[in-house]
């Protein structure tokens, strides 16, 4: 009986982790740092077990420039493919589509474009999470605008089957077309949020040269002049700054965000356009 009361009385220790992720050049301690120094603190306070493998509990500390923001994991599976179910060969993880996004703030009825969209996961993503912007999404490559159409198609199924009342479609648009000669008016877009090819995995470096500074030139001119924004990702940091330093009278770099991309080093520029006309490419815009 002095067994059965011992085992009744004695509550259970949570055991748990903490998982840090963090983004900003100018902190004075890692990843692992944080970690520990938070886990630290979580144990104290709650007196539970630190277990990294046989956890309750994970506790995520996401670390942004000088923003803390605390939570608890919900699900077991990443939800870096929460929304896609086409795969291409350098399909971006929904995660990051979504700080990019979340980076440049979208305002309702902003339109949001992504002219090299791959498979769509940024305006997939966009379309989920800020359904009163406008998404338009394009590539030049047929086969990658036949896999964000088929995303769409499966986003539209899910959310059918979520509420069969709402018959309501996604604001989302793909088009295939030329990144450096887009059918968009000049001026009418909010925000640009695209991952810019990294030469590594897909296109060439020496192309990048080339088509960089035409991107730029040519969402500067579809981008409303003084609110304009946009999010790009890059490895080619190089060619980017090059690139940039062309453009500097319609573009300004307001944010640089490091990150990794499947091992690779990459950055995040967010870009603020300036007041400056951008050159017309063709006559009748």
């Amino acid at each position: 009986a002095g067994d059965g009361q011992a085992g009744g009385g004695e509550a259970k220790v949570l055991r748990f982790r903490v998982t840090c992720n963090r983004a900003g050049d100018k902190h004075s301690f890692t990843s692992n740092e944080a970690a520990r120094d938070f886990g630290g603190a979580v144990q104290e306070h709650f007196q539970w077990k630190a277990d990294m493998t046989n956890f309750d509990v994970e506790v995520l500390l996401n670390i942004h420039n000088n923003e803390v923001v605390v939570g608890i994991a919900l699900t077991e599976e990443s939800l870096h493919r929460r929304n896609i179910t086409h795969f291409g060969p350098t399909t971006l993880r929904s995660t990051l589509a979504y700080g990019m996004l979340r980076l440049c703030d979208p305002q309702p009825t902003d339109i949001i474009v992504d002219p090299m969209c791959g498979t769509g996961a940024i305006p997939i993503e966009g379309a989920s999470e800020w359904p009163y912007c406008y998404h338009i999404a394009g590539d030049n490559n047929p086969q990658a605008v036949k896999r964000a159409a088929n995303n769409i198609s499966s986003l539209l199924r899910k959310n059918e089957s979520k509420d069969s009342s709402a018959g309501l479609g996604v604001p989302l648009d793909v088009i295939q077309w030329d990144i450096c000669h887009l059918p968009l008016r000049t001026g009418s877009v909010d925000i640009v949020v695209t991952d810019m090819p990294f030469g590594k995995r897909i296109g060439s470096k020496r192309k990048n040269w080339d088509l960089y500074p035409a991107c730029l030139m040519e969402m500067g001119r579809i981008c409303a002049p003084g609110t304009g924004r946009a999010v790009l990702l890059t490895q080619d940091k190089k060619c980017f700054a090059k690139a940039l330093s062309r453009v500097g009278h319609i573009w300004r770099r307001a944010q640089t965000v490091w990150v990794n991309v499947g091992g690779l080093h990459a950055a995040v520029y967010l870009l603020r356009r300036t007041w400056e006309s951008a050159e017309e490419t063709r006559s009748f815009w």
